[in-house]
């Protein structure tokens, strides 16, 4: 038996009060175009399977910005290897990542845009110097843009 959903008719009935939600529920409009792999990141605060994301081994030189905000969350002068598969950072953009402590004593703690909240991967504390932090990113949850003076900068240096 399959349940036809339509969010159109839970958005209306909600606004004309036919529905009350037992909790204050955001509805992101947005969130409900995404396409299943960013929605599992993103919402369900998914990890990519080590060594499949398009960043774990990427060297150019850029900014790495929020999938679904285009904020800058790292540089590419923050990025390591760190042989786990994942993009590495050990420091994040000024006022871009939100850490969230988890109740319990696990290794990480969870990572979250600050400025859309969307689920961006997790921070532990065995990272290289100076921070000692490492930012375990998926690449589900970045867009890497190389700003147009670099890309001058390469194009002259191969001419």
């Amino acid at each position: 038996m399959k349940i036809k959903f339509s969010f159109n008719k839970i958005l209306e009935a909600i606004s004309k009060n036919l529905i009350k939600p037992q909790k204050n529920i955001e509805i992101r409009l947005d969130r409900l175009s995404m396409d299943p792999h960013h929605y599992w990141i993103a919402v369900a605060k998914g990890m990519e399977r080590p060594f499949t994301g398009e960043f774990w081994n990427h060297e150019q030189q850029g900014v790495y910005q929020c999938f679904h905000c285009k904020i800058t969350l790292f540089q590419s002068e923050a990025k390591y290897q760190a042989q786990t598969g994942y993009a590495s950072f050990f420091q994040h953009h000024k006022n871009s990542v939100k850490i969230i402590e988890t109740k319990e004593k696990f290794r990480y703690s969870a990572l979250k845009c600050m400025n859309c909240q969307s689920y961006i991967g997790q921070i532990s504390k065995d990272g290289p110097p100076p921070t000692f932090l490492r930012y375990s990113i998926n690449s589900g949850a970045l867009k890497f843009y190389q700003p147009k003076s670099i890309k001058q900068l390469q194009q002259q240096s191969q001419q």
